[in-house]
Parts: C-alpha cells; structure tokens; sequence
C-alpha cells in the first residue's frame, strides 16, 4: 500500500507523501526560518482579508461560513487519518485528545449550535493554543512539499481563523466572568488526558515532556518533569488571564458586540 501511495521518488513531489520516519532529518524547516514565516504571513494575510468581507456580510452568510471553514478543518482532519491509515502509520498518538484536535470539535459546535460554553473555549483556549502550535510548530520535519506539512499548517490556520472571525465581527464576545468555564474545562479534560498518556505512552498536550520547538525544552532538560509541568501550569493560568485582556481589548476596538448564544437557525 505505501508503495501505490508514494508514487515516484524522482522529483520534487517524491517525497510529498512519505511519513516522518522516512524523510532526512534535515529535509524539513527551519523554526522560524522562510517557509515557516511565510505560512505565518500567509495565515495573518487570510485572516485579515476574510475578517473584512466577514464583518460585511449579513448574520445568516457569516453562519454558513463558520459551518464551511469548521466543516473544512473537520475534512482535513480525517483526510490525514485516511492518509495515515493507508501508509499503516495511524496510531493512538494521532487521535484528537490533544488541544488542537479538540479544538476541530470545539469549534465545529459552536458553529453549529452557539453555545456561550463552547465560545469561550473557542476564544480563550483553541485559539492561542492553534497560535502557539503555529509559532512553535512540532512538525519540522516535514519539507514543504509533504502532505502532512500542508494538511497540518492548514488544519492550524483555520482553528485561528474561525474565532478571529467570530471576534473581529462581534459575533461573540468572551468575559472574565466567565473563566470558571475555562477551568472547568481544563480541571475536567486535563487529568482523562493525563491518564491516556500514561497508559498508551502518548504525549498529548505535552503533559509528559514539551516538544522540541517549545520554550519549555530547555526547562524540562535542566531541572526535569515536575518542574517544567508547575511552570507550564503556571504559565498556561497567566496566558489566559492575559488572553481575557487582549480579547476585552480587541472586542472594544471592533465596537459591535453581538452575542448569538442559543440563537435558533
């Protein structure tokens, strides 16, 4: 089977659908280095475009698009299992129990039913967390011309889309009243999660080591694991607490403030 996926190995596209395993160790990207700034650029670029004729359209085209994009990130998602599948390399590690792979769900709901629930997680944990996994992506090593390397920068760029849409327009607005949801949600996600790790030897939300782009690499090599877990725990609580303030700020800057929790279609 990987044989009939794979194809050529001659050319440019030889290597578009091999596996991390299979392709050199410096064959990927450099953090921050051209290909990386440019999905950043590029990702920036979307957003501000489709926030602008986003904000003009009337209530019933900006729900049918957040479905279409929640409903496209969703596609890629499975696109990447079929993939993995077919090559024999899906394994428990890729199932979505970490954030990112939550998020797809997280938002895909609040697209579909608009729960205030699911909006505040949306703004306040998919989106940074998509951010983040952006600044500091895990998959270098994956050249720009590999499925896996668009599939995911893609999957990324839509989780960060999808709530600057619904924030930049007014369509939701999160509040510091309600961090109570955020807790509840990472008090309630955080330990399954802890567990699975434990069982299945995964590393979903890095909670057993960071990854090698993080900047707490360097924390968890010098002084081990129960220090770099207090200072990521740390530093998660006043990243949200700051996230609150960045998001007051910007729902100011963009005025309107329409909430459509629990509307019906």
């Amino acid at each position: 089977m990987k044989s009939i996926i794979y194809g050529d190995d001659n050319g440019m596209f030889g290597d578009f659908f091999r596996y991390w395993d299979e392709l050199p160790q410096d064959g990927g990207f450099q953090l921050f280095g051209w290909i990386h700034i440019g999905w950043l650029v590029g990702i920036i670029f979307v957003c501000i475009v489709t926030g602008y004729y986003y904000r003009k359209a009337d209530a019933a085209v900006q729900d049918r698009i957040l479905k279409i994009l929640t409903g496209i990130c969703l596609c890629l998602e499975l696109g990447k299992d079929l993939y993995l599948i077919l090559i024999g390399e899906m394994g428990i590690s890729y199932l979505p129990f970490e954030m990112c792979g939550l998020a797809i769900f997280v938002e895909l709901g609040f697209a579909f039913f608009h729960r205030e629930f699911l909006g505040e997680i949306m703004c306040v944990i998919s989106m940074p967390g998509a951010m983040a996994a952006l600044l500091f992506p895990d998959w270098t090593r994956y050249p720009l011309f590999n499925y896996m390397h668009i599939n995911t920068f893609l999957i990324h760029g839509l989780l960060v889309l999808v709530p600057v849409l619904v924030l930049t327009s007014g369509r939701y607005r999160p509040s510091i009243k309600r961090i109570w949801q955020i807790f509840l949600f990472l008090f309630t996600v955080v330990p399954s999660v802890y567990v699975i790790n434990r069982i299945w030897g995964c590393n979903f939300m890095f909670l057993c080591y960071p990854s090698n782009g993080s900047p707490f690499l360097s924390v968890y090599l010098q002084h081990g694991y129960v220090p770099y877990l207090i200072i990521y725990a740390v530093t998660v609580i006043l990243c949200i607490l700051v996230i609150y303030g960045i998001l007051d700020k910007i729902a100011s800057f963009c005025g309107k403030n329409v909430v459509y929790i629990n509307r019906k279609n």
